[in-house]
């Protein structure tokens, strides 16, 4: 058990980065500390889980939001986004291809759309950043 809260405690704190800079600034310390005292008081495996759940809605509330509004991330899962949903009729085709055929094309066109998107997302990165870089745009979004 306590090899299990030692990992836990581990996996939080680099879970902590992906907080906002100036909360982990002001209340780093104190949230991981937080932490490790509801699992030193945590009963069992069950309590453990519980106890990460609750982390876990935190960062879905507080963190995702937060990088959400950094354009530099922003844009990039915008634009995979995009490429997925432009390309999802591909892979139903595929996918139905694949039933009346039997022909494993569900799995290439699956690869394909993640190639493309994971392009979309790194071009849409590169470019915010040279653009920020060289100061061709401003990306103060309000």
């Amino acid at each position: 058990m306590n090899q299990l809260l030692r990992l836990s405690l581990a996996l939080y704190r680099r879970l902590l980065i992906s907080y906002p800079a100036d909360l982990r600034r002001d209340f780093g310390s104190d949230m991981l500390e937080a932490f490790a005292d509801d699992l030193w008081t945590a009963r069992g495996i069950g309590g453990v889980l519980r106890v990460w759940r609750t982390t876990l809605r935190e960062v879905i509330a507080i963190a995702i939001p937060a990088w959400l509004e950094i354009p530099t991330v922003a844009v990039p899962l915008l634009s995979a986004a995009i490429v997925a949903a432009s390309q999802s009729p591909l892979v139903v085709m595929a996918a139905h291809r694949q039933i009346l055929t039997g022909n494993p094309i569900l799995a290439d066109a699956m690869i394909a759309v993640g190639i493309e998107s994971a392009i979309a997302a790194m071009t849409s990165f590169v470019a915010i950043y040279r653009w920020k870089r060289a100061g061709l745009i401003t990306l103060r979004i309000s």
